[in-house]
């Protein structure tokens, strides 16, 4: 009698395995079907029941369903789970993890690269509309779908990155940094813009550390070496800033933007009343030359023109409070210091007008421009500047 106990278990246990077989492939043939209600019950049950709860194939079809009803039209459908394609891809990950013979790697990939090109497509339409976060959101779900197979999607994690840049999301921003850095994507970008958020958030530690990594991975890339003068530049270290960018107009002699950027180091040592008037003195002299040697390579570049303009104007002033602060005997030397003032002025005003021909709505370079000419009593000039400058206020 215990024999034939034992042998009605054994026949009742592979009845319910073939069972359960029997219902796997019915929600196969309910998704082909299109009936995706169907065949989501009939496949749950299957990842209930120990025979098959541990079998490649049950889950490489329950990952088909959810996939069907996170693309389908059908309202109907779209109401069955509230992150079906959550549910396709961690059941594509467990049929990938039970599927030891690889029978379903190649449906899995497929189904998982498909599935990552339609959000790859929508993130482009995203950013084409400028609709930043959504696309952010677009490419991290597309290698999401990668990352079930263990493989890394740095295309679109880049592009992710970048779009957290632009939303801003400076947290989301560097878990896709970190990513890429983990994944060894090539690219010299990676470190520079991860770099760069650190120094926008004023940790200057790992801004430096990160720029450095990328130097010493990609030593000849100016633009990593550039990114570490940014955070001298940010953070106050002007020796080192200085030393950098004159290392930097030598590597690159066609770049205006690093000469404007020497320039601004000089001029903040130009106006620094703590330095002594040999230093301020010399300081002026570079950011001059540094000023003129980026409106050389760039006539339309606004900031060297602006700040050669108000480099000198800010000399004038400085020449005339020490005028005023003479005896009212020392008419001489009084007039020798106005006279110096106003040529300072007249150098001044040429930048200055070209500033505003770049950007002619520029408040500030208007109003410079006529302190000069109050200055200088140029009258028919100053007239029309006016107008300029109360058409703009009106509006």
């Amino acid at each position: 009698m215990k024999k034939v106990a034992i042998l009605l278990v054994l026949v009742m246990t592979m009845t319910t395995g073939f069972g359960q077989k029997n219902v796997r492939q019915t929600a196969s043939n309910f998704l082909k079907d299109g009936k995706l209600d169907k065949a989501m019950e009939a496949i749950n049950q299957c990842i209930q029941d120990a025979s098959t709860s541990q079998d490649a194939k049950t889950w490489f079809i329950r990952g088909n369903i959810y996939l069907e009803i996170a693309n389908t039209k059908d309202e109907n459908f779209k109401k069955l789970d509230p992150n079906p394609i959550q549910q396709a891809l961690s059941s594509y990950k467990k049929a990938f993890e039970f599927d030891t013979k690889k029978e379903y790697n190649e449906d899995i990939f497929a189904k998982l690269n498909w599935q990552r090109n339609n959000y790859y497509n929508q993130a482009v339409d995203f950013y084409n509309k400028k609709q930043y976060r959504d696309a952010m959101t677009a490419f991290e779900n597309g290698a999401n779908a990668y990352s079930v197979m263990n493989l890394s999607d740095t295309i679109s994690l880049f592009y992710a990155a970048a779009c957290a840049t632009m939303v801003p999301d400076r947290d989301k921003a560097k878990g896709y940094y970190l990513q890429l850095i983990k994944a060894n994507y090539k690219s010299p970008a990676v470190y520079i813009s991860l770099s760069d958020v650190y120094r926008q958030e004023k940790d200057s530690v790992n801004a430096l550390k990160v720029a450095q990594m990328g130097e010493k991975l990609y030593p000849n890339d100016l633009k990593l070496f550039l990114a570490e003068t940014n955070i001298y530049l940010t953070f106050g270290n002007t020796p080192k800033a200085l030393r950098n960018l004159k290392f930097a107009t030598q590597k690159d002699t066609t770049n205006p933007t690093i000469f404007f950027a020497l320039g601004t180091i000089y001029d903040k040592i130009a106006n620094d009343t703590l330095q002594t008037v040999r230093s301020r003195d010399e300081a002026f002299a570079q950011a001059v030359v540094a000023y003129k040697s980026a409106i050389k390579l760039n006539p339309k570049y606004f900031d060297p023109n602006y700040n050669i303009g108000a480099l000198y104007v800010n000399k004038a002033a400085s020449i005339n409070d020490e005028a005023n602060k003479l005896p009212l005997d020392a008419d001489a030397q009084f007039k020798k210091l106005k006279e110096e003032a106003n040529q300072y002025l007249a150098q001044a005003a040429p930048y200055l007008e070209v500033a505003t021909e770049i950007q002619p709505n520029d408040l500030n370079t208007l109003y410079s421009l006529k302190q000069i000419y109050v200055r200088t009593n140029q009258t028919d000039k100053l007239k029309v500047l006016n107008s300029r400058i109360d058409a703009l206020q009106k509006k």
